[in-house]
């Protein structure tokens, strides 16, 4: 294993979404390392917003009352094929013993077509950006996993897999948002685009045992240049290193003349008052660089 002594020592559970990050563009082993040993439940990791919530469980709901009510398909799901909701396990695993792996994931919706062949969906609430997406890799490696643990788990063969985005359009009103104003508050409008996504299931083989690789690894391979994640991990890093040697200072110095004693350690507090005032400047401005309105920054652990 990597030598983490906390974490388990045998089955290793992997989401497809974990093993499309190892296609991203920008990917980097050095920070992905670290997110494999800390079984991807990031320090400081917010809790997802309530309302992205909200939207992502009622999207099923639409689509499952569409069904119940017209007997048929929203209309643009229908150039998918869609003829009816198919039944899968809510949550649907593989064990991969000779890898020492297990395969979890759990789709939006399936659908059956005429054939019998199974329609597979999963559901975006973001703007589509197009094949240049970062994030569709990871977003075509999460059908390709979710359809072999459809097939795995016998519901059927999946022939078609498509990404369903949600995206909001209050930006074309921002010159009439009165047109949005309901007697009881306002109206958010919704547009729907299909993206179809190529099935290549033998693609996760590889995959699987590259991620086996780094779970196997006593330490991270050399971060890429320019990385963003791997400049706040040695951040990070130094403000613990920092940390440990004030307390090993103040540590050699108990014994010493008090008045020093209090001189050195004022110093070393307003050192880090300052360089804490430094790394704080311009956080807002990295922080809306990182994350637009057009980009699905919904984190891993959400989304398997």
């Amino acid at each position: 294993m990597n030598g983490f002594q906390d974490l388990p020592t045998d089955r290793i559970r992997v989401s497809p979404r974990h093993l499309g990050q190892m296609r991203r563009p920008d990917f980097c082993g050095h920070c992905f390392w670290y997110s494999v040993a800390l079984g991807f439940r990031h320090p400081f990791e917010m809790s997802m917003p309530g309302i992205l919530f909200n939207m992502d469980r009622f999207e099923k709901i639409l689509v499952e009352a569409h069904f119940n009510s017209n007997k048929s398909a929203p209309k643009w799901l229908l150039s998918l094929g869609c003829k009816e909701p198919v039944a899968f396990p809510t949550k649907m695993t593989e064990d991969l013993p000779k890898l020492g792996l297990t395969l979890v994931g759990m789709p939006d919706a399936v659908f059956k077509k005429k054939d019998g062949s199974l329609v597979l969906v999963d559901y975006k609430t973001a703007k589509y950006k197009g094949a240049d997406d970062p994030f569709m890799p990871i977003y075509e490696t999460q059908l390709w996993g979710y359809a072999r643990l459809l097939e795995h788990a016998g519901v059927g063969t999946v022939s078609t897999a498509a990404l369903v985005y949600f995206a909001n359009t209050l930006s074309d009103y921002a010159e009439n948002p009165l047109d949005l104003l309901t007697s009881e508050g306002l109206r958010v409008p919704f547009a729907v685009q299909i993206h179809e996504v190529k099935l290549n299931l033998p693609a996760l083989n590889p995959l699987l045992k590259t991620f086996r690789d780094y779970a196997d690894r006593s330490a991270p391979p050399e971060s890429v240049a320019g990385c963003k994640v791997c400049k706040r991990l040695n951040y990070l890093f130094d403000l613990e290193y920092k940390r440990r040697n004030s307390e090993k200072m103040i540590s050699d110095l108990e014994n010493r003349d008090s008045v020093m004693q209090r001189n050195l350690i004022w110093t070393l507090a307003n050192e880090r008052r300052e360089a804490r005032a430094h790394e704080s400047i311009g956080w807002e401005g990295n922080l809306a660089d990182s994350m637009s309105d057009a980009t699905d920054c919904i984190p891993a652990a959400w989304d398997c």
